[in-house]
């Protein structure tokens, strides 16, 4: 009996330890309810860096309707993961419109050959796809 005990004191002991050092954090941003003011500070910044990353993958286009999905910290290697979404659109507000998600790291560590590198930020992430004028309305209910 009382080797079980033991044994079983130095398992939970271990879990207990692992737990304690996770290396990431993940937080995800509620898309169903207006930004939070520190969403929309952060989104400013990134401004200038969501329009040169467009730019260097072929979309010449403005955007609107931006949130962040989520943020991962990385407490090993010390850096963020920020993935976001915006809407591109041509002329004035107008179709086509397109569904930009991007993925940030910030800072973007050692220089890699695996990642562009934007205004000090690594591209992690590039993807786009063709919405309807309807799906926009959808993605943009909660950014006005």
């Amino acid at each position: 009996m009382r080797k079980i005990l033991i044994i079983a004191f130095f398992l939970m002991s271990l879990l207990g330890i692992n737990s304690a050092f996770a290396k990431t954090d993940i937080e995800y941003f509620r898309l169903d309810q207006p930004p939070s003011v520190i969403e929309l500070a952060f989104l400013r910044e990134l401004g200038q860096s969501i329009l040169e990353t467009m730019a260097s993958y072929g979309d010449n286009h403005l955007f609107e309707f931006a949130r962040i999905e989520k943020i991962e910290r990385n407490r090993e290697n010390d850096f963020y993961d920020v993935s976001l979404r915006v809407i591109s659109f041509e002329g004035a507000h107008s179709p086509p419109y397109k569904l930009i998600n991007i993925t940030f790291r910030i800072p973007p560590g050692l220089p890699s050959e695996k990642y562009k590198v934007i205004s000090n930020k690594a591209v992690i992430s590039y993807k786009v796809q063709s919405i309807t004028p309807e799906e926009v309305d959808k993605l943009s209910k909660f950014t006005n």
